[in-house]
């Protein structure tokens, strides 16, 4: 006999022996009759192995896991009638690179590696050893020939707890060294031969679930993880690659909800949108604004989408508060540079919010009370692993928390607030690869100070999503959805009484394929997006109003693109390329006017009108929108990551405000008004150190934006029919430094970045503002530095901390007070030419967490939080107001000039 036969007949006595000692712990395979005693008959002569085997499994309740082109060639020469089919086996292989081994009284498995069968029971046998739980599934069809072929196992992973899904869980065959991180539904997908595996499940913060799976076709498997019942002092994981800063896309960053809920919180309402104010890049104009300016961008710059439908505004009580309850939040995704070819519609960011998805095997609950607003949220299965159901809910019911806000203005303190906002999730598996969805949201507010108007503004979502898998790496989705939002104002003064409306209606429809194989990721489709704008309805409201009613022209528009994108890799470079062309059309009913040439654009230089009929085209645009992002490794620790997107915006925000407001009003392009466009590149260094313990990026970025309005001095932007005369069209650039460095693991961890940005503005053209010159945009504020930590001070209770400080904002402040004719006239600064006082804000908070254990019934924390620590009396604007002898006294308003205690209940069941 050989020297290579005596090794591989050595090999597989080794493996033979642990086999046997592993399966001897197996009551079940000790007891069964082995099927390789079973005689054989004599028909076997002549034929192929794979013939024979085959009639084998038709007779007996036996699988033989081997790949075809292993056995093809070998054909059975002569009779084994009367011998074992072990004997015949140990005939047919001797003399090749072959060997099989017995994995129960029923699995015959073939094998070229005899060590990767050994390490696969090491590891079963290691896991048994430590008193881990090993789950044995079977999986696939035994219709004949398909288990030997190579099978695609998908899946979801969910929380044992509640059955709502887990992103970024672990999914590896750890006898193959392979793995899959899961997706936003908490999905996998893994190809791997037919056979016998170990599949191994973690996830950070819960218990690893061990698999013994033997599966023999392509298959669907569920499986639920549990939290674990203590807190490990660190935890390091080292193979979700894409949770590193080094490997995740360019510009992308996933928010977690559960760090959220640990970070310190304005009255303990939990904010998913404060959560980003926070990161590199990013800044707010004030504490009482849920609007953000990326990059230099404005707030409406900003793609807001939940489950898939652009928000237009996201404010609870004028800003204090974000209109979307954290606890109805499953996942969420923020991009601010390298943004993929399906979003578009915005120039700066997409924050892309999807809810969780209901129970599917049992009810559960979870809920707060806090002292400004409870909520309440109930999952569970409408029928029991088919189609499950979740509900959320919160409202407000205090006004109390107005007399916090220290100012002049006695009015806001003696003011009322109230407000609500719920949504539902309904999803159903029509089968293994095919699920339907419907999912709808509202929010309201009413906002009202005495002796003046009320405000109230709502938004109404719902959508329907179908999923299906083609095959093993081509799927699609179609969603169809409709959006509202809208706004009053009301006067209650008989004399002055009125009611004023505003809205915006939009259907849309999206349709996107992914074809995923193993060197490209493509993804290509079409959505399109009905616009119906209604500028505003005034009507007087009593007999005794001087208020005339008015009625602004609805605007009809239609947004519709095409995009492809493909993701691939030349060695260690990552690209990821797409293109998105977007059309644009303003249809009639409609009035556009025409001035004067050589004239400014005013209402008294007006020399003609043309009226367009219904479904008329008044104007079209056709714009290509390239996007690219490239990542190159280094080494294992550090990558260098350069974006570009080139963007069109054909909704524009008219305001003369800082922050969003709930008389804004959006505006369509037209003739006037030319969609914003916009340039931005990005280039960075991004390093994790060895053991994952800290995260470094430094980041720099360039943005050019064309066609933006700004308001014209002493402009009325409200129901206006020639809003064309009270605005001005600029251009703007920003450009900046993003510097992070984070610490991951321990008891102590904490982030810190800062950011250097300008974000600049010209106006020029016949009525330049500054007198044509670069001016600060109004939310301009060079230096940002962010710090947060968390520091386990015993098992479940966490001292968490935020400190903040930015650049004072740009005003514009009167600089003198005359009388014309006896009317008083304010001369004014240029555009932005003063700064308000720096702003800078501690919040600290206490967490108590209740444990985790599988079978308690009820779980609970407590959150006690404090916000501005050192009571500063940040001013959020500067007003001046006249003394009566023609002198100008400044003002500065503070909205919480305070320290803010709150502590919150939460409760699960």
């Amino acid at each position: 006999m050989s020297q290579r036969n005596t090794a591989v007949n050595w090999i597989t006595m080794k493996s033979l022996l642990i086999t046997a000692s592993f399966v001897l712990s197996c009551t079940l395979s000790v007891m069964a009759q082995s099927v390789l005693s079973n005689k054989m008959d004599g028909s076997e002569k002549g034929k192929t192995l794979t013939r024979v085997l085959t009639d084998f499994e038709n007779d007996n309740p036996v699988h033989f896991y081997y790949l075809p082109d292993w056995i093809e060639s070998i054909k059975i020469e002569k009779s084994y009638e009367g011998f074992s089919l072990s004997y015949m086996l140990d005939e047919v292989v001797k003399d090749t690179e072959l060997t099989y081994i017995e994995w129960s009284a029923h699995s015959i498995v073939f094998i070229k590696d005899p060590e990767a069968l050994i390490k696969t029971k090491d590891i079963l046998t290691k896991a048994s050893y430590e008193q881990k739980e090993i789950e044995r599934i079977q999986l696939g069809s035994a219709v004949e020939g398909e288990q030997r072929k190579a099978a695609r196992l998908t899946g979801r992973v969910v929380a044992g707890k509640d059955s709502s899904p887990i992103v970024g869980a672990t999914v590896s065959v750890s006898d193959l060294g392979i793995g899959e991180l899961t997706n936003e539904s908490g999905d996998f997908e893994i190809s791997m031969p037919a056979g016998h595996h170990v599949l191994n499940v973690s996830y950070v913060g819960y218990e690893d679930k061990i698999i013994d799976l033997e599966i023999t076709g392509d298959a669907f498997l569920e499986t639920s993880i549990f939290e674990i019942s203590k807190m490990l002092d660190e935890v390091v994981v080292t193979d979700a690659a894409s949770s590193r800063i080094t490997t995740r896309k360019v510009g992308q960053l996933q928010i977690s909800i559960k760090d959220v809920k640990r970070t310190p919180s304005f009255l303990g309402m939990t904010d998913i949108i404060k959560q980003v104010q926070t990161q590199t890049g990013v800044t707010t104009v004030s504490e009482a604004s849920s609007g953000f300016n990326v990059r230099g961008g404005s707030v409406d710059q900003n793609l807001i989408l939940f489950d898939g439908v652009p928000i237009f505004n996201t404010s609870h009580a004028l800003g204090f508060f974000t209109a979307f309850n954290s606890e109805a939040i499953g996942n969420a995704t923020f991009y601010k540079g390298g943004i993929p070819a399906e979003f578009g519609g915005r120039v700066s960011s997409v924050l892309d919010i999807t809810t969780k998805e209901g129970a599917y095997d049992k009810w559960v609950g979870n809920g707060g009370l806090g002292l400004i607003a409870s909520d309440l949220s109930l999952s569970g299965p409408i029928v029991k692993n088919t189609s499950s159901l979740t509900l959320s809910f919160r409202s407000s019911y205090s006004d109390w928390m107005l007399n916090l806000l220290k100012t002049k203005y006695k009015d806001i303190a003696d003011g009322s607030v109230f407000f609500y906002d719920g949504s539902f999730k309904y999803s159903h598996k029509l089968n293994p690869k095919s699920k339907f969805t419907v999912s709808g949201y509202t929010s309201y507010d009413n906002f009202k100070l005495v002796n003046d108007t009320t405000n109230q503004w709502r938004n109404i979502t719902f959508s329907a999503k179908y999923d299906h898998t083609i095959n093993n790496n081509f799927y699609y989705s179609v969603t169809a959805s409709m959006g509202h939002y809208g706004y009053k104002v009301i006067e209650e003064e008989l004399g002055s009484a009125f009611q004023l409306n505003y809205g915006i209606n939009y259907p849309s429809i999206k349709i996107d394929f992914t074809s995923e194989g193993k060197a490209h990721k493509i993804q290509y489709g079409m959505q399109t997006t009905y616009y119906e704008f209604m500028p505003g309805k005034l009507r007087p409201t009593s007999s005794e109003s001087v208020i005339r009613a008015k009625e602004m022209q609805k605007e009809n528009s239609m947004e519709t693109a095409f995009f492809l994108s493909d993701g691939f890799k030349i060695n260690r470079l990552s690209i990821e390329a797409g293109i998105r062309l977007s059309m644009y059309n303003r249809f009639g009913p409609g009035v556009v006017y025409s001035y004067a040439e050589d004239q400014p654009r005013e209402v008294r230089n007006t020399t003609d009108s043309t009226f367009y009929n219904r479904g008329t085209i008044i104007k079209t645009y056709l714009r290509p929108e390239p996007r690219l992002s490239l990542q190159y490794l280094l080494n294992k620790q550090s990558s260098i990551k350069l974006g570009y997107n080139h963007m069109y915006q054909y909704l524009h925000l008219i305001s003369n405000t800082a922050t969003i407001t709930p008389v804004d009003i959006w505006q369509s392009s037209n003739t006037y008004f030319n969609p914003q466009r916009a340039d931005q590149v990005s280039i960075g260094y991004f390093l994790n150190s060895k053991n994952e313990k800290y995260e470094f990026s430094l980041e720099g970025f360039y943005k050019k934006v064309d066609n933006l309005l700004d308001f014209k001095d002493g402009a009325s932007l409200i129901l206006n029919d020639q809003l064309e005369t009270g605005l001005l069209s600029g251009i703007g650039k920003s450009y900046g430094i993003e510097t992070m460095l984070n610490k991951l693991t321990g008891k102590f961890i904490w982030s810190m970045n800062y950011t250097y940005s300008r974000s600049l503005r010209k106006v020029g053209g016949d009525e330049p503002i500054n007198q044509g010159d670069w001016y600060p945009s109004n939310y301009d504020q060079p230096h940002i530095l962010n710090i947060n930590w968390r520091l386990e001070l015993a098992r479940k209770v966490f001292f968490t901390g935020f400190f903040t400080y930015h650049t004072g904002r740009p005003v514009s402040l009167p600089v003198g007070l005359y009388n014309v004719n006896n009317v008083p006239v304010t001369d004014f600064s240029e555009r932005n030419n003063f700064r308000i006082a720096d702003y800078n804000r501690l919040d600290i908070a206490l967490i108590i967490e209740g444990n985790n254990k599988r079978k308690k019934v009820w779980e609970s924390s407590w959150a006690f939080s404090f916000y501005n620590v050192y009571a500063r009396k940040n001013p959020y604007s500067v007003y001046f107001a006249d003394s009566g002898g023609g002198t100008l006294i400044p003002y500065q308003l503070s909205l919480i000039g305070t320290l803010v205690p709150s502590v919150t209940y939460r409760f699960k069941f």
